[in-house]
């Protein structure tokens, strides 16, 4: 969750091997064949491997993988169209929340009491909440949460966003800190590591489920002024493949040897990813170099692979179809087990010799494909360079 108060994400926009093949499905007529002509095992290998080909291409082909006698089906299904952007936002919910709504959510004392819970975790003691709201969350429209802060000022005080069905924080933010003038202390990358999980501790997520991804510090300017944050990130594993959706992120600084937060985000995934790597890396990357050829003729210079777990978003359906700015989509955003396939060019062309922008995206930037590691869809992508 970013520091907006709409909570609007944006649906457009970690490297490890995995040696699991596709099954092997050979019929045992053409085993008991190979047998009674005495083929030797080196040519039973060879056919095999034909037939594991076959089958390959048949399961791209068709969108269904085979596991054994498992059928996967598609999981992409045409993206809702919508005319206008008014067409798209009058299809939300209102921003009111229902009383029918609100009998399935915890009350506005237990969203207090569990802000200022967390508020004492991180050292912010005899703390009261002075304003408590209930929003619509519009990243998921038909969810809330509770926003509860110490200040009823738009820009001050302590806020902390809590979930409004299961009670948990999502979003912690000082929004004192930015405008103060404080003389930081100077720390190691080591001591700013063990403040991160020190932190992490605190608040007392399952340590056995995320594990410590990166520490780095970053300058920011705000009002001309030069600020120095530490920052954290936690992210959970699922069969060995880093989960950007399952995340912890602190961001800090130290003053007189006390640790003062700036921003604290909890991002969970109610929804088990749990589709099997059946799709060949060979096969994922090949289904996304044949769509790449699609949209341009642009020398292939590069060609990287790996698992990952993404979001389904619409961007290659957008450039299939030269969707830009004419309308909205909207699709289930299902997180799936994906082999991330980033392609890469030269020799790209002027981008003053296109009339349409967007064109020149299509037929220039360096791209990645989401292939869905079950099904061999292509579910999404992203561009990997700036206009």
């Amino acid at each position: 969750m970013n520091n907006n108060y709409d909570k609007v994400d944006n649906l457009f926009f970690q490297y490890f091997e995995n040696n699991q093949e596709i099954p092997i499905v050979v019929t045992k007529g053409i085993e008991r064949t190979m047998r009674n002509k005495k083929y030797d095992y080196a040519l039973v290998a060879l056919i095999k491997k034909i037939i594991i080909t076959i089958i390959s291409f048949f399961t791209v082909a068709s969108g269904i993988a085979f596991a054994g006698y498992t059928v996967y089906e598609k999981i992409w299904k045409e993206p809702k169209k919508y005319e206008t952007s008014n067409d798209y936002l009058n299809s939300l919910p209102s921003e009111q929340i229902s009383e029918e709504e609100k009998r399935n959510l915890i009350t506005e004392d237990d969203a207090k009491n569990i802000a200022l819970n967390f508020l004492n975790k991180l050292g912010y003691e005899k703390q009261t909440i002075n304003s408590i709201e209930l929003k619509r969350d519009y990243s998921r429209p038909m969810e809330s949460y509770y926003m509860a802060k110490t200040e009823s000022s738009y820009e001050k005080g302590l806020m902390v966003l809590i979930d409004s069905k299961n009670g948990y924080i999502e979003y912690f933010n000082d929004l004192d800190l930015k405008y103060k003038d404080l003389d930081q202390d100077i720390i190691t990358e080591e001591q700013a590591r063990q403040i991160a999980v020190d932190t992490y501790e605190k608040i007392e997520l399952n340590k056995n489920d995320y594990e410590l991804y990166s520490v780095k510090k970053e300058e920011y300017v705000f009002e001309n002024k030069t600020k120095t944050l530490w920052g954290a990130t936690f992210l959970k594993k699922e069969n060995n493949i880093y989960n950007k959706y399952e995340n912890f992120s602190v961001a800090f600084i130290v003053v007189d040897n006390k640790i003062i937060y700036d921003t604290i985000n909890i991002s969970t995934n109610t929804e088990k990813i749990n589709n099997p790597i059946i799709i060949q890396e060979e096969t994922a990357i090949e289904i996304a170099k044949n769509k790449e050829v699609e949209f341009t003729n642009t020398e292939i210079t590069n060609i990287k692979s790996e698992l990952s777990i993404e979001k389904m978003n619409t961007l290659v359906y957008q450039l299939e179809y030269e969707i830009y700015d004419t309308m909205n989509l909207q699709i289930e955003e299902k997180i799936r087990n994906v082999w991330k396939v980033r392609i890469e060019h030269k020799n790209k062309k002027d981008f003053n010799t296109y009339f349409n922008p967007n064109q020149y995206m299509k037929e220039n930037l360096n791209k990645e494909f989401y292939i869905d590691a079950t099904t061999g869809e292509i579910i999404g992508g992203k561009f990997i360079e700036n206009l």
